[in-house]
């Protein structure tokens, strides 16, 4: 078979090259796993903010209005010093939750301290990556910004991305709307502002991906200050209280 047959029976869509993983396109591409990045851009969208008093995470979660707005979470605590924000589908999320709560766990077993974020990323894209590598399963569709302050007591942000690739952010953006999202961040993000700032500067950056009014059912806030080093998810109170005009 030659080329020109490939793209008659394959065509350039796609067709073909998408049925696995496993499959590279002529042009190089994995088509699966580029589906699965399309899945978090059409998610819900999530912010991380890191600064020298410590990371706060945002996201925003869609509810019905015969929905309790507590069973959707979009913000996880992983360990008392980590938590994570997502986007794409929740059920992919809540897999790798769980598995990153027992690396959490296997990590002070096994060294006696605190996972570090970096650790865990690297983890959750070993497992990320492994659902790209061959057939018979798809690419996990969600990504996540992982924040917290490590033993050191230094703040840390890894976003982590469907096909298992990491990096390491002063501020981040992942989901619907991340190109404005993203270039409001660009421009006010001071890596020396007080935590309280970095909460206010995610909540306006997150006013730039849709119109609709941010209240205290459709968002998520969390924060870990290096001065305690505890992951704390804030409540429906406090978010309202945040949100009320001064």
């Amino acid at each position: 078979m030659d080329y020109l047959e490939e793209i008659d029976i394959f065509g350039i869509s796609g067709t073909g090259y998408d049925t696995s993983t496993g499959i590279f396109s002529p042009d190089g591409r994995i088509f699966a796993a580029e589906y699965a990045k399309k899945a978090v851009e059409q998610g819900e969208t999530a912010i991380g903010v890191l600064v020298d008093e410590g990371v706060v995470l945002l996201a925003r979660k869609k509810t019905l209005p015969l929905h309790e707005p507590d069973s959707i979470e979009k913000i996880s605590r992983i360990d008392d010093h980590v938590g994570v924000a997502t986007s794409g589908f929740m059920a992919d999320a809540r897999r790798l939750i769980a598995d990153a709560r027992v690396k959490a766990q296997s990590y002070w077993l096994t060294f006696e301290e605190q996972v570090p974020a970096e650790a865990l990323a690297d983890y959750i894209c070993d497992v990320k990556a492994q659902f790209t590598q061959g057939g018979g399963a798809r690419p996990y569709g969600v990504a996540m910004i992982i924040g917290s302050v490590d033993h050191d007591g230094s703040p840390k942000l890894y976003v982590t991305d469907p096909v298992g690739t990491y990096w390491g952010f002063l501020a981040a953006v992942i989901g619907r709307g991340n190109v404005a999202v993203g270039e409001y961040l660009e421009k006010h993000y001071k890596k020396k502002m007080k935590l309280a700032d970095a909460m206010t500067l995610a909540l306006d950056a997150l006013r730039q991906s849709r119109d609709a009014e941010l209240t205290e059912d459709s968002i998520e806030i969390a924060r870990v200050p290096v001065s305690t080093s505890k992951f704390h998810k804030l409540s429906r109170s406090e978010i309202r209280e945040i949100l009320s005009p001064a």
